[in-house]
């Protein structure tokens, strides 16, 4: 999923690779924090709660590639679920182009769930990225 935000790209970056931010736009995020020191990089660690489909679950997660200002990804897991998560900021004619990309593998008992899991994600993300765009261009009025 793709959202243009009219805001520079340093800008949205920093917002969403804040885990303090994530839950004030992505509604499957109740809850997250950074568990490691410093600034966001390779090997930067996360955890907290996702909801989805009625179930609310523990994850974690490490920074596996990170471009400052333009993108980054890190691996999750939930019990047998691990998901590839990649946030992209490009500049674009009103300021950034941000895509957010999952690869979803579920394993186990949950894979017999996995159509419907990447269903509800799918529906999800495409409410977080318009949440990411009323919540930082509100931010700039402000």
């Amino acid at each position: 999923e793709s959202v243009e935000i009219n805001l520079p790209p340093d800008k949205v970056f920093a917002y969403t690779t804040d885990a303090k931010s994530w839950p004030k736009w992505q509604s499957m995020l109740p809850q997250a924090e950074q568990t490691s020191q410093g600034k966001v990089g390779v090997g930067t660690r996360f955890k907290g709660l996702v909801r989805l489909m009625g179930l609310t679950m523990k994850w974690t997660a490490e920074v596996t590639e990170y471009e400052a200002n333009k993108r980054w990804e890190k691996t999750i897991t939930s019990g047998s679920i691990v998901i590839k998560e990649r946030l992209v900021c490009e500049l674009s004619e009103i300021g950034t182009k941000f895509t957010i990309m999952y690869d979803v593998n579920v394993g186990g008992f949950m894979k017999l769930f996995s159509p419907m899991i990447v269903r509800a994600m799918r529906k999800e993300t495409r409410t977080s990225v318009g949440n990411l765009q009323r919540v930082l261009e509100s931010q700039s009025r402000d």
